[in-house]
């Protein structure tokens, strides 16, 4: 029988993966089962009505990135939002795209799912209906949203039964969710797509002001690709392509690479003093929003990013920065990050990392009360700005957070693997650099996702864009390389969400002499 293993930011859901091999599912049963079971007991975080990327490695060390990102409806009036909206606005009908969770499980799963698809989605379906207790992290989510509820009665009645919010262990029951998963484990992803679910979706969606047709759902595709890739520090990293932002994870760990500190041992993010990393984290930043975008409209290859010459190019203009960077304080619109994060890998070679969302707290707050469906409010990513690659267009995707990153050795790359994964929203780049670089420097998986880190970038949508996030129990080192960073601060309690929720896999060895060092993050209910 395959071995596996998975971790989650819930651990009813990493049970349900764990439970997948046990039946004799492999990596691939294990990571759809438990983000499965994610988009019923975790909703503001993930649901259907959301978007998925991933990496899969299959056995025969062939890796391929799974987009699984929707688009902006077809009928999207681009001059009528602009005529009312500095920016899109993050809940509502506005932000709305075509959601691709489901396209994504279905290309996940033909990668080599072992189980049948009506039974990776089973445990999904029966929580729906029978209920799953709120968690604590859950129960936070949904005090914070409750003031936004009065112009969304279908979502309030949700959380806010007999007009109370759910708090931490009660139970969160899902009927019309139940009926939806059960559809589509019998007819597969064309019922939503091409089908009477779909059709019941755009009806729905419609009578709330969400202008998706049926014609942008038959139009939804997943793209695959080779994932983007560099070697450092001995480790072979391979990464989601644009419109996801995971490209930045390899622009940080191959500058850090490049800089000499005499030590080879010293982890890649401490070979700069912190303060200089952060003014690389603001640095790249705003590059991402200056080039990022749905792959079809950039002007900037980011294969050219990632060249040696790129590399060490960054690397000195982070060195010879004067300080002026980390000043900025205009307010920024970044979200707080809902998305969860899935790792699973097994004995046979495979390697997932899932990751999947609704961007802000549950999305847009449209929950379509006939499917049950929650939506996402990705197309917040976009911009109104004419100029910028990444402005709203209809049949575009937004720029996307949601980075999945795998690793294995240069040297014996089947037998020495890393699985990571994060949520984070804007800045989950920062937190796979840090927690890769434990990683890849021998640390044990529990430990690197769990070490004390920092992150800059607004959280809040009232933060500024430069916001340093700092955990207070971190190294004294750091914090006093922090000092000189020049823009606004806030000091974090230990393991705070603000700084992200990781997970991580260090799997060694093949077949029967695989081991499984498994970490998931404590800021997080795994």
């Amino acid at each position: 029988m395959t071995r596996v293993s998975v971790a989650s930011p819930l651990r009813l859901a990493t049970e349900t993966g764990l439970d997948a091999g046990r039946r004799g599912g492999n990596a691939i049963d294990a990571a759809l089962a438990t983000a499965a079971v994610l988009t019923v007991a975790y909703p503001a975080s993930c649901a259907i009505g959301g978007d998925l990327l991933a990496l899969v490695r299959e056995p025969d060390g062939r890796t391929t990135f799974i987009d699984a990102s929707g688009r902006a409806p077809i009928a999207t009036d681009v001059e009528a939002v602009r005529s009312r909206h500095r920016e899109i606005p993050i809940h509502g009908p506005l932000p709305v795209t075509v959601p691709g969770v489901v396209g994504g499980w279905s290309a996940l799963a033909a990668h080599g799912a072992a189980l049948p698809w009506r039974e990776l989605l089973a445990p999904a379906q029966a929580a729906a209906a029978d209920g799953t207790p709120v968690s604590a992290g859950l129960a936070g989510s949904i005090m914070a949203t409750v003031p936004f509820l009065g112009s969304f009665p279908d979502l309030a009645s949700l959380l806010c039964p007999e007009g109370t919010p759910l708090t931490e262990g009660q139970a969160l029951r899902q009927p019309a969710l139940a009926r939806t998963l059960g559809v589509i484990a019998d007819g597969g992803p064309a019922v939503l797509y091409d089908g009477e679910l779909g059709a019941a979706l755009c009806a729905g969606l419609a009578e709330r002001g969400v202008p998706m047709t049926r014609a942008d759902l038959r139009d939804f595709h997943v793209d695959e690709a080779a994932p983007l890739q560099i070697n450092a520090d001995g480790w072979l990293v391979q990464a989601g392509r644009p419109s996801s932002q995971a490209y930045l994870v390899l622009r940080l760990l191959g500058m850090l690479d490049t800089v000499d500190v005499g030590n080879a041992d010293t982890p890649l993010h401490r070979r700069l003093p912190a303060d200089r990393l952060g003014r690389a984290f603001v640095q790249l930043s705003e590059e991402r929003d200056a080039i990022l975008a749905d792959a079809r409209f950039m002007t900037q290859s980011v294969d050219d990013l990632l060249t040696p010459a790129a590399l060490q190019q960054l690397a000195h203009s982070v060195l010879v920065d004067d300080g002026a960077r980390g000043a900025a304080s205009e307010p920024s619109t970044h979200p707080d990050g809902d998305t969860v994060a899935v790792v699973a890998a097994d004995d046979e070679g495979r390697s997932v990392s899932l990751i999947q969302s609704l961007f802000h707290g549950f999305g847009s707050l449209i929950l379509e009360p006939r499917t049950g469906i929650l939506m996402h409010d990705r197309g917040a990513c976009f911009v109104l700005d004419p100029h910028s690659p990444n402005v709203l267009a209809p049949g575009k995707r937004p720029l996307h957070t949601l980075a999945p990153v795998l690793a294995q050795s240069v040297e014996a790359p089947d037998t020495h693997r890393l699985v990571v994964g994060t949520m984070g929203g804007h800045v989950q780049p920062q937190i796979l650099t840090q927690v890769l670089s434990h990683l890849m420097a021998g640390e044990g998986a529990q430990d690197a996702v769990g070490a004390p880190r920092f992150t800059v970038g607004a959280w809040q949508a009232d933060d500024p864009a430069a916001m340093l996030n700092v955990e207070s129990d971190i190294d004294p080192r750091v914090l006093h390389e922090l000092e000189a960073y020049s823009g606004p601060r806030t000091m974090l309690t230990s393991h705070d969400s603000r700084v992200g929720h990781a997970h991580a896999i260090r799997v060694t060895g093949s077949g029967s002499d695989t081991s499984f060092d498994t970490g998931s993050d404590p800021r997080a209910d795994g």
